[in-house]
């Protein structure tokens, strides 16, 4: 069983999105290899839903620009939350980037999550994690910048129904038009589906290049993002 596991890809559009694309390529194939992919878990009504993740550039790749992915599950999985690591490398193996992402499996019926299997928590978790870390947003303190409505349309939905978590971030990506943050910070709070009108709150400080974000749905907190 192959605990550290490689993709090499491209990134397409959107600097931080194109990224996060082949992360998520990355960890579902990964899951797929350890009985755990989106058709297994499917077959038991069941699937995989990202809950937080996090990034920290020293560069970010160019779209288009060839890159490896390493990922892996990590030993800072607990409870009924897996977590999954990643580093990105350019082609001569200089590390661009590394990641960290917190996933839950949830019944698709109830919509709750339910526990991980047990072989999860048992595996030879390899001896190495990122240094993402994640913190609590500050308190803006002050009306948003800008507000933006976005509606949701087929494209942007996923095979569980709801809003994919690449879309969320090429949105924001664009809302918080920051040249070059080296990090990002996504809380994961509710679903979002087809058809509802999506409200970006966006606060800029462009001094010190920071950018937080909430993203709303019928009136629901859907995702929570920083920059900077």
């Amino acid at each position: 069983m192959e605990l550290v596991h490689t993709l090499r890809g491209r990134p397409g559009s959107g600097r931080v999105a194109g990224v996060c694309r082949l992360l998520e390529a990355a960890a579902g194939e990964h899951a797929a290899a350890l009985g755990v992919g989106i058709d297994a878990l499917r077959a038991g009504g069941r699937a995989w839903m990202l809950v937080r993740l996090g990034l920290r550039a020293a560069r970010w790749p160019e779209p288009g620009e060839e890159v490896e992915v390493l990922t892996w599950p990590s030993r800072r999985t607990a409870g009924a939350r897996a977590w999954r690591e990643f580093e990105v490398r350019d082609a001569t193996g200089c590390p661009l980037l590394e990641a960290a992402s917190v996933w839950l499996i949830v019944d698709l019926e109830r919509r709750r999550p339910v526990r991980l299997p047990g072989f999860l928590h048992q595996l030879p978790f390899p001896a190495r994690d990122t240094s993402i870390e994640f913190v609590d947003p500050p308190d803006p303190g002050a009306p948003p910048g800008s507000i933006s409505i976005r509606r949701i349309e087929p494209s942007h939905i996923d095979i569980n129904l709801h809003v994919n978590n690449v879309a969320w971030i090429a949105w924001a990506e664009e809302e918080a038009d920051l040249p070059h943050p080296a990090r990002l910070q996504a809380d994961f709070l509710a679903e979002a589906r087809q058809g509802e009108t999506v409200v970006f709150h966006t606060w800029r400080d462009c001094h010190q290049r920071r950018a937080l974000q909430t993203a709303s749905a019928g009136g629901r907190p859907c995702v929570r993002l920083q920059w900077w």
